[in-house]
């Protein structure tokens, strides 16, 4: 079966990183998977390529054009796979030239249906099925009358990140993951405000700032000023990265809400989790708010911009009260309980369910 993913592809984000989970977890499992996009600069591509997946690309002003039309007949897509928003007009003009169904995944609540191409009226006329990664999100949208089914289908997270072993407090390395972004950039923003303060108190402290965003040069600014204030260079922003891997070993302590956050847990490593809303260090009596908020993206009673001075306090709090027996028991109770709840080993067969569901036979071979 052939999949195609449309992918906007500008920045690196939340949906690309998505598209990226779930492609290469298809291609593993048997799928001749391709992804299509405007891309422009550094992305996933080339992880892309190591996992089997088809990447057609060009630079384009507009979301579609007739390069992309030509690309999309010669893949001859089963299935087009999209995200609810930037590239659900790419789907919908590509579907009309394939005849495929599309399959549209949300990974928002449903917002932004002003913007032409992706109201509700077109995202029920131009979609197959519609898909979600949590149930909160599935509840809202079973709230449409549509004529589809919808289906829950968990990120494929578990088997891309490779856990290494707990780290010690010292030297104490704080990573802060994720895009800088106006919702998600007031934690950050805050540790970089407090990061001499800091410094002081705890004399190892290094700090590495990992996420791209147009907000990335006035950290970087911020970041040298703290550094030129300390007299020392504890303090790095190093943008867009697109395999978090070598951060994680290096980290002591993760700061990042979200699918950051998860990868962090599965990277067996400390999390303070921190997005639009605030949790502070996740621990097992936190597990249950965890997977309701998404890890603090999609609701809470505190928002991180209201209470800046949250944030460092949590990390000294951290590190004042690091026992080094109960942290390690604490990452490998939450490992393990969610590590089950974003399987990568199960998704092409979850993913051939619902095809079959859909009317389509897909192939039933799969890489051992």
């Amino acid at each position: 079966m052939n999949v195609l993913f449309c992918s906007d592809a500008l920045i690196v984000d939340g949906v690309t990183s998505f598209v990226f989970h779930l492609s290469t977890a298809l291609s593993k499992g048997g799928f001749n998977v391709a992804v299509l996009g405007r891309w422009a600069g550094k992305g996933f591509q080339s992880r892309l390529r190591e996992h089997g997946v088809r990447v057609i690309q060009c630079l384009s002003p507009t979301v579609g054009n007739v390069w992309f039309d030509r690309k999309t007949r010669e893949f001859a897509p089963d299935v087009i796979v999209t995200d609810s928003r930037r590239s659900f007009p790419l789907a919908t003009r590509l579907k009309t030239v394939t005849g495929a169904k599309v399959l549209t995944f949300f990974l928002d609540s449903l917002e932004k249906t002003d913007r032409r191409g992706r109201d509700v009226d077109s995202l029920i006329r131009y979609s197959d099925a519609w898909l979600s990664a949590e149930p909160p999100l599935l509840e809202e949208l079973d709230r449409i009358k549509t004529p589809f089914p919808k289906f829950l289908f968990r990120r494929p997270l578990r088997g891309l990140i490779t856990p290494s072993s707990f780290p010690d407090r010292e030297p104490f390395r704080v990573l802060c993951f994720g895009r800088i972004s106006g919702y998600k950039s007031a934690g950050p923003r805050a540790l970089l405000g407090e990061a001499v303060r800091l410094k002081k108190a705890i004399p190892s402290l290094e700090m590495v700032f990992v996420g791209g965003g147009w907000r990335t040069m006035k950290f970087r600014l911020a970041a040298m000023k703290a550094n030129l204030e300390a007299k020392e260079n504890f303090v790095r922003v190093v943008g867009t990265q697109t395999n978090p891997d070598d951060w994680f070993r290096w980290a002591s302590l993760v700061c990042a809400g979200s699918t950051s956050a998860i990868e962090a847990v599965l990277a067996n490593r400390p999390v303070v989790v921190m997005s639009g809303f605030w949790m502070g260090l996740l621990t097992p009596d936190k597990l249950e708010e965890a997977f309701t908020s998404y890890f603090a993206e999609r609701r809470g009673t505190v928002r991180v911009r209201e209470h800046p001075e949250l944030v460092a306090g949590e990390v000294l709090k951290v590190y004042e009260n690091w026992d080094q027996s109960k942290m390690e028991e604490s990452a490998a109770f939450l490992r393990r309980e969610i590590g089950p709840r974003f399987e990568r080993k199960n998704a092409p067969d979850e993913f051939r369910r619902i095809m079959n569901e859909l009317g389509l036979q897909s192939d039933q071979g799969a890489e051992e």
